[in-house]
């Protein structure tokens, strides 16, 4: 009796085990083609993202590669649409760039605007951007969300008050009034980036530059400075950028050609010489290169600032 019921038992512990192993090589060999599906979709759904941001980044720089290379075509073969490559090469566009309209001259302009809006600002975005970033005072909530919304005001509505202001403080048709405005007009955007980075900076560097008797603008200059370049750079490229391609104000604050900035030096080429196409382009090309020029350069600088956020060391 005992030898039966022990025999039972080995047979059941027998079958039992063998549907145990059964069950999980079932699910192992289940788990695999799993993953190799899951795999699969995602292999695709990366080629298909890849895919379209290819298509996108074709379609974005489709229209400059085209200006770029009708700058060296001849108009009659702009105007009949032969070819996509320029036959025979030629640089008269180029030459009458800056021979009939003087480009030149208003490139001159227009990087001084572009620096001058661009540092002044990166100076009174940093100098209002450190303080609310560190310290705690009355008013710093309402004055953070202030220069936030700023933001949101389209700048066509602005266009009748800045008209008056501009020209009661005797700054109409100056270089001096358009660079003061693009800076006031650059200092919220700038203002925001450089606040959320200057949060990400770890006060304990600059306790410890106090107590080795540093001042504020000591820490200001030798230690949240050098600290802050990214986000500089980023903010430098992109109000630089905002500020060589802008025409509206330009168009509306100035009258005399010497003030006009090279936006404005374009649309020349339609209002004085009927209308110069291969001039047009190629003054196009000229006035696109100087701000992919500054991105090529800063582009380290830029993408780490626009990635930022890690606790420096």
């Amino acid at each position: 009796m005992t030898s039966t019921s022990t025999t039972t038992s080995t047979s059941a512990t027998r079958q039992g085990g063998l549907s145990n192993g059964q069950g999980a090589r079932a699910a192992a060999s289940a788990t695999p083609r799993r993953a190799r599906l899951f795999d699969g979709r995602g292999a695709l759904a990366s080629a298909v993202l890849y895919a379209a941001l290819i298509l996108a980044t074709v379609l974005s720089l489709l229209p400059a590669f085209w200006v770029m290379v009708s700058s060296f075509k001849t108009a009659a073969q702009i105007n009949t649409g032969e070819g996509f490559w320029p036959a025979p090469v030629t640089f008269q566009g180029y030459i009458d760039a800056f021979t009939q309209i003087h480009l030149q001259e208003y490139i001159v302009n227009s990087l001084l605007y572009a620096i001058g809006g661009t540092m002044g600002a990166l100076v009174v975005a940093f100098l209002a951007a450190y303080p609310l970033a560190r310290f705690d005072f009355l008013g710093k909530g309402f004055l953070n969300v202030t220069f936030a919304l700023a933001l949101a005001v389209p700048l066509v509505g602005l266009a009748t008050p800045v008209f008056f202001i501009v020209r009661e403080l005797g700054l109409f048709d100056s270089k001096i009034g358009l660079v003061v405005l693009y800076a006031a007009l650059q200092f919220p955007f700038t203002f925001v980036v450089l606040r959320s980075f200057l949060q990400s900076i770890p006060p304990e560097l600059e306790e410890a530059a106090i107590m080795d008797g540093a001042g504020y603008f000591t820490i200001l200059s030798r230690v949240v400075l050098p600290l802050s370049r990214p986000a500089i750079a980023t903010v430098s490229v992109v109000a630089f950028v905002q500020i060589w391609n802008e025409f509206f104000f330009a168009n509306l604050l100035t009258v005399s050609s010497e003030n006009h900035n090279v936006q404005l030096a374009l649309a020349a080429f339609k209002s004085q010489f009927g209308f110069n196409i291969t001039g047009a382009l190629a003054g196009a090309t000229i006035v696109m290169l100087v701000p992919i020029i500054l991105f090529l350069v800063l582009q380290r600088q830029v993408i780490e600032g626009l990635t930022a956020g890690a606790v420096k060391s």
